[in-house]
């Protein structure tokens, strides 16, 4: 019985550290930083380094990925606390947040190539 009351204050104690996100903690530029494993951090190759994304208010984006700008539309869903972007070029691609402050965030890319890794940014170089 002690095991049991143990494990549910435990997990009651887990969620309420849950963060919530909000829309408007988005709406800014973030740099790239670096990236992480499970490992170690790894600074980003040479073409990445001035690599941002920019979420403003009325839902639009501009980034530059590898040195190629790039525009569209994004939305935040958040219950899955992610972030969708739509490219005018007709581009999906979808990002999920694991923490955010006002100074960092991190998120991972839900795609074949990125899913492992982590990307950190950063909202001032």
């Amino acid at each position: 019985m002690k095991i049991v009351l143990l494990l549910l204050l435990f997990l009651i104690s887990l969620s309420t550290y849950a963060q919530k996100i909000s829309q408007e903690d988005l709406y800014q530029t973030w740099y790239l930083d670096k990236y992480s494993d499970e490992e170690q951090y790894y600074l980003p190759p040479k073409k990445e380094m001035t690599d941002y994304i920019t979420l403003n208010t009325d839902m639009t984006y501009q980034l530059v990925s590898e040195g190629e700008p790039e525009t569209g539309s994004w939305l935040f869903n958040a219950n899955g606390e992610y972030v969708e972007l739509k490219s005018k070029k007709g581009r999906k691609e979808k990002f999920y947040i694991y923490f955010l402050s006002s100074k960092s965030m991190v998120v991972t890319y839900d795609t074949d190539e990125y899913r492992i890794w982590e990307v950190h940014y950063i909202s001032s170089k």
